[in-house]
């Protein structure tokens, strides 16, 4: 998992509040064969952090998104079969909870699928692709194989325990005084950040 450099010591039994509720980390990961540009990776990463705090009422600080290469081609199979290219796909490891239905995952899915393709048919801001690709190529190349959504069972980041799904409140009252520790005295920015969206935003305004 994706880590911040929290600018801060290692958390002790001392220094860290009481872990009865605490942040919020899912991970999602976008494995493409298709070259994505700078401009293709910062608005796909921002979507699905805005979809994913909006769907599910937490801090941005929280969603990591993160872009890897495949395996090598041919070392990908499907019915038994190696494929010529990696498949692009998305990978989410996310909290569950009675509250998280599938159909909400499933709308998630396909809310992704449609920025992918929306995305990488953009020529403005698309990677150059090779030119003696066929159309038929190119459109298997941009093509999105899956998205898949698979449970956390636990996690640690920031220094504190990932709580289930739906519990964001009393863990963001219980663990102010760390968040604030975190901004305030070592300075760190991406705290600083999460407090103020916090503060601005309405919907997590019920956090406070």
């Amino acid at each position: 998992m994706t880590r911040y450099n929290v600018g801060a010591p290692p958390p002790t039994e001392t220094n860290l509040p009481n872990l009865v509720a605490a942040g919020k980390s899912d991970l999602l990961t976008i494995c493409h064969s298709i070259p994505l540009s700078r401009e293709q990776k910062d608005t796909l990463a921002s979507f699905i952090t805005t979809l994913h705090t909006s769907t599910f009422r937490a801090p941005s600080f929280f969603v990591n998104v993160r872009f890897v290469t495949p395996e090598a081609d041919g070392d990908y199979y499907v019915a038994g079969k190696a494929r010529p290219t990696s498949p692009n796909r998305i990978t989410a490891t996310v909290r569950t909870s009675p509250t998280r239905t599938k159909e909400i995952f499933d709308s998630t899915a396909q809310k992704i699928a449609a920025k992918w393709n929306e995305v990488v048919n953009d020529s403005a801001i698309a990677a150059p692709l090779d030119g003696s690709l066929t159309q038929d190529q190119v459109s298997r190349l941009k093509a999105l194989h899956l998205v898949v959504f698979q449970p956390m069972l636990a996690a640690l980041e920031h220094g504190v325990v990932i709580p289930g799904a739906g519990e964001e409140q009393n863990w963001f009252r219980e663990n102010m005084a760390y968040f604030k520790e975190q901004a305030e005295i070592h300075n760190n920015k991406e705290f600083q950040d999460m407090l103020h969206e916090v503060s601005q935003s309405q919907e997590l305004q019920v956090l406070l």
